[in-house]
């Protein structure tokens, strides 16, 4: 399957998802569960490979996908777990969850915003870089913010808006530069 079909998959499972999510009045918690959901696969590669094993049973699989998804799932997110094992499109999960998380903060007019910064930062900066992401969008907009450290960048900042990178670190500063130099020798 190419990536462009698994894209257009996906949407269609996460917006349909998202719907009867929504029609459930759970679409909030799912939107958590598509969240650790990604992180699972993301960080434990075994999994995807534990939901295509043919040796294990459906229910194995399942309980997989709910402890994957931050356990004690809602009834849509296993009514959908079932739906994806029968059309037999597991193979699309983190697909569909990143999909979800897409078609979530559309909906709710979310912008997800990802920081890394050398050291901790107080609150009016955090406020500020949260002003200065809004001023790209409509009034009604909300920021959700993931904040990490990572000592490695230096100083400075990494910010990551809708797919946009902003690389303020002196990492990213110094490669730049040896980019520069290397270019004009």
């Amino acid at each position: 399957m190419n990536m462009a079909t698994i894209g257009t998959l996906s949407s269609r499972y996460a917006r349909a998802f998202y719907a009867f999510a929504t029609d459930n009045s759970e679409e909030d918690k799912v939107y958590d569960e598509m969240k650790f959901l990604s992180h699972s696969f993301l960080t434990v590669p075994e999994l995807k490979r534990f939901l295509q094993s043919p040796v294990l049973t459906l229910a194995a699989k399942l309980q997989a996908l709910e402890t994957a998804s931050g356990g004690n799932v809602t009834k849509s997110s296993q009514q959908f777990y079932e739906f994806v094992f029968d059309k037999e499109k597991h193979d699309l999960l983190l697909y569909i969850a990143s999909a979800y998380l897409s078609v979530y903060r559309k909906a709710k007019n979310l912008v997800y915003v990802d920081l890394i910064t050398a050291v901790e930062l107080d609150n009016e900066f955090i406020e500020s870089i949260k002003n200065y992401v809004l001023k790209d969008y409509n009034d009604n907009a909300i920021v959700e913010m993931s904040i990490s450290i990572d000592p490695g960048i230096i100083g400075g900042f990494i910010l990551n808006v809708d797919g946009k990178q902003l690389d303020l670190s002196i990492k990213g500063e110094l490669k730049n530069l040896r980019k520069s130099i290397l270019k004009n020798l």
